[in-house]
């Protein structure tokens, strides 16, 4: 290997292990907000999301540190779009904006403060029902697959100097997504839903560091959710979901950066609170239940998110 690529992955390890990768690569969480169903023919479904992320905690392996000169906040807008093609194919588009601010306080030294913010990455897909909901059965059971595109910048400077992967608004690379959706009514005759999702994010290269360079990859991705839904005869619906989140370590040169990648366990309580017949308001949260990342990360304390979904049934035709 050319020592000029040897000198590059030097200063990327060297970075990582200053600042520690966070548990949202590039800062927008477009995976793990990707829970609408499939749409009736005709019909669209518009999703917007905003999400608060304060990642305080520091961990190595799964052992917490004591580490309080740290700290980063996340906050995007997510805007989630889908339309009923067929009764069993739906387009979906979701679109980010991403703001991040990272703090560091040295024990001895300058503190050191950056701001971040621009348009996130995207992700277009085609989900195909595979069991159609009905009134009966209230089971519904849909796939998809699409690509995930670059559209946010992926080498802003702070400075004269390249910001971690981990504070950039966008992954700059072409990454393949699949993704599946499953729920039952009626659980055990009782007013319970089961509902279930997983996504999949296999990523590409990226020209970080220049096209001339040996590309850098951020980690593949699986997100998987599993929880109870509780229906009440009021508009107030109530849900508790255990999600799971895996990311395998970022690469340059096909090397393994160092603290990149890991294991996440969370549980996602819920409110929903249906505001009109075709209009539905959500509070939700997360809370961490089991963290073990690879090497030493500064990862999530809690993550908390108001969305609103609104549905036009047979609409607008194009």
């Amino acid at each position: 290997m050319k020592r000029p690529v040897q000198i590059l992955i030097s200063l990327i390890a060297i970075s990582v292990n200053i600042y520690g990768q966070a548990c949202c690569t590039a800062g927008t969480p477009l995976l793990g907000s990707l829970e609408m169903s499939t749409s009736a023919k005709g019909s669209w479904q518009f999703g917007l999301t905003y999400e608060y992320n304060l990642l305080t905690n520091v961990y190595s392996g799964s052992n917490e540190l004591i580490d309080n000169t740290r700290e980063r906040l996340t906050q995007a807008v997510l805007t989630e779009v889908s339309y009923g093609l067929t009764n069993r194919i739906t387009l979906t588009g979701m679109f980010s904006f991403v703001n991040q601010n990272r703090k560091i306080n040295p024990i001895i030294g300058q503190a050191n403060e950056v701001d971040v913010n621009g348009i996130g990455d995207a992700i277009f897909l085609i989900k195909y029902s595979l069991m159609q909901l009905d009134i009966i059965s209230e089971t519904e059971l849909a796939i998809g697959a699409g690509v995930k595109a670059p559209l946010g910048k992926s080498a802003i400077e702070s400075g004269g100097v390249l910001l971690p992967a981990d504070m950039q608004p966008g992954t700059g690379s072409w990454d393949g997504v699949l993704w599946g959706y499953f729920t039952k009514g009626r659980l055990f005759n009782l007013p319970l839903n089961l509902v279930s999702n997983i996504s999949y994010r296999f990523n590409t290269n990226n020209d970080r560091f220049g096209a001339n360079r040996e590309g850098y990859r951020f980690g593949n991705e699986l997100i998987a959710a599993l929880g109870l839904g509780y229906r009440t005869d009021l508009p107030v619906d109530f849900s508790l979901m255990i999600r799971y989140r895996n990311t395998s370590p970022d690469k340059f040169a096909d090397r393994d950066i160092p603290n990149t990648g890991g294991n996440w366990l969370n549980i996602v309580p819920g409110i929903n609170y249906k505001v009109l017949e075709n209009l539905t308001a959500r509070l939700s949260g997360q809370l961490p239940v089991y963290r073990n990342l690879t090497g030493t990360q500064l990862t999530t304390t809690f993550t908390t998110s108001i969305s609103l979904f609104y549905t036009i049934s047979g609409g607008i035709n194009f």
